[in-house]
């Protein structure tokens, strides 16, 4: 029988109370059962039976559609990962919370997204992290009359740099310019956290693994957009982990033709193996759904293989937003009436 090597209580606790959460998730039949439901209705129906229960039960019957029920999901994914930092004890908190973060990092991309494309979005459209964890004025930033309003409302928070990039955004005209700023604070400060943490090692995997493949695929989707050598490498995450800048260099100014035997000389060339079509096409979204279900079944395994390790926290709040980017695309997939297999070709499974 295995036992917990000599660790903290607090260690102990945090993983024990993430194994009993654990068992929150949905299940893989339960997937399968929702992705074989004939209509949204009988996916409400599903969903009045579980976690999402209380939250479902209150939206009026004549608003249940995809969004109202994304909300739902978003709201789950914000309880499930601030419950983590609210019972971790202080030794190890201040890495949850900025683990957090990432929430806080996609509700910006978000804004900036919606209003590159002079669309609108409303704040229950956002991921609702509770007020106490977050310095950013999403409500500001969601009235700013445009873009360059709304980045500026970022100048007195930790994201201020996002604006140094305004001028490369204007001559370019893509939001991803400030994808990689964002993604490199966020892991910078995440990073610094790991070190304080027992255990670290596994931890350090886990996220620079992820930290490296985002850095892949934000290169990737730069490139399709024929921008410069130059400034794909100005805009990306500047950690590297088991990457290096002389990869992504190459990435950035090689042929298109030349990506794909690049990255299979690389530490992560498992998760690329059976893709060159796809990168050779710089099929960005595909190539991103991709990694993405390979990390997926990646943390599933860390979860089984490391049960006992701190990196079981980790992994389990990865899955929870697996989950609500599934549950996502379900909702959506039904209400615009995709069919089993496609909705099966697009999900985390």
């Amino acid at each position: 029988m295995k036992i917990f090597p000599l660790r903290s209580p607090e260690l102990i606790y945090i993983v024990t109370r993430a194994h009993g959460l654990r068992t929150h998730l949905l299940k893989p039949e339960d997937v399968s059962a929702l992705i074989k439901a004939p209509n949204l209705s009988t996916i409400v129906e599903a969903l009045l039976k579980g976690d999402y229960a209380q939250d479902v039960s209150a939206i009026p019957s004549e608003k249940i559609n995809a969004i109202s029920l994304t909300e739902v999901f978003y709201k789950k994914l914000a309880g499930r990962f601030y419950f983590i930092v609210k019972v971790t004890g202080r030794s190890l908190r201040k890495f949850f919370e900025d683990y957090a973060k990432r929430l806080e990092v996609e509700n910006i991309k978000r804004i900036l997204r919606v209003k590159h494309g002079k669309e609108t979005i409303i704040e229950e459209e956002l991921i609702p992290i509770p007020r106490e964890y977050t310095t950013v004025n999403f409500p500001a930033m969601i009235g700013a009359k445009d873009l360059d309003e709304s980045v500026g409302l970022l100048k007195a928070t930790m994201y201020a740099p996002v604006m140094d990039k305004m001028d490369l955004y204007k001559r370019y005209n893509t939001t991803l310019i400030f994808e990689g700023v964002l993604e490199s604070i966020y892991f910078k400060k995440l990073w610094k956290d790991i070190e304080e943490l027992p255990e670290k090692k596994d931890i350090k995997d886990i996220i620079g693994q992820e930290m490296d493949l985002k850095n892949i695929i934000l290169a990737l989707g730069l490139k399709a957009k024929n921008l410069p050598a130059e400034l794909i490498e100005a805009s990306l995450i500047t950690l590297y982990y088991k990457l290096n800048k002389t990869v992504i260099s190459s990435i950035a100014q090689e042929r298109p033709e030349s990506t794909f035997p690049i990255l299979m000389g690389t530490y992560y060339a498992k998760y690329f193996q059976g893709l060159r079509e796809i990168v050779e096409k710089n099929l960005t979204s595909e190539i991103e759904h991709a990694i993405s279900n390979s990390l997926f079944n990646e943390h599933l395994k860390i979860m089984r293989e490391k049960s006992l390790g701190l990196v079981f926290v980790p992994a389990y709040l990865s899955l929870c937003e697996f989950e609500a980017r599934n549950m996502t695309t379900i909702v959506t997939g039904k209400q615009l009436g995709l069919s089993e297999e496609k909705l099966r070709g697009i999900l985390f499974l």
